[in-house]
């Protein structure tokens, strides 16, 4: 019974886990991926100028991930689209070509600037892969040290949950 009981409980803690390849404090490995308008964006680049960095997880079918785009969106058009102290890229899950990902971003996004969008011809599939994301949509952020900060940042109940 308590073999049962311990992994149940284990079974738990990973479903709720999200990002499963890194806990809070790791230092997430460099990558480099192109979005969907051709623009490379480096992570090591980007958190060398002292940027936290917010990952979307994402793909064009998942619900939840097309209810809460808008909110991902809001916030990075609300500070300053990667001009301040924020940078923010959505990785898609390695299924979606880059015209799918436009067309999820132009049904979807809102009415705001998007951020930057990666699909599988960008590189998302190996950055996805290498976080082992288990779940859609996943949202972690990644500090100036390139440690990962949050690993699963939900539920969203709108831009000050990013906040």
């Amino acid at each position: 019974m308590k073999k049962i009981t311990l992994v149940l409980f284990l079974f738990g803690l990973l479903a709720n886990a999200q990002v499963n390849n890194y806990s809070v404090g790791d230092v997430v490995d460099d990558f480099t991926v192109t979005d969907v308008h051709g623009v490379e964006h480096n992570l090591y680049t980007i958190t060398a100028s002292g940027k936290y960095v917010y990952l979307d997880f994402f793909f064009d079918t998942c619900g939840p991930c097309q209810q809460t785009t808008p909110i991902f969106n809001e916030f990075y058009d609300k500070y300053g689209c990667n001009g301040g102290d924020v940078y923010m890229i959505s990785i898609n899950d390695g299924s979606d070509t880059d015209a799918e990902v436009i067309a999820f971003e132009n049904q979807f996004g809102g009415p705001f600037n998007h951020a930057p969008a990666v699909s599988a011809e960008g590189g998302s599939a190996a950055v996805d892969n290498n976080f082992g994301v288990n779940a859609y949509p996943t949202y972690c952020l990644i500090g100036p040290d390139n440690t990962l900060v949050e690993r699963d940042i939900w539920p969203l109940t709108g831009v000050e949950t990013f906040e």
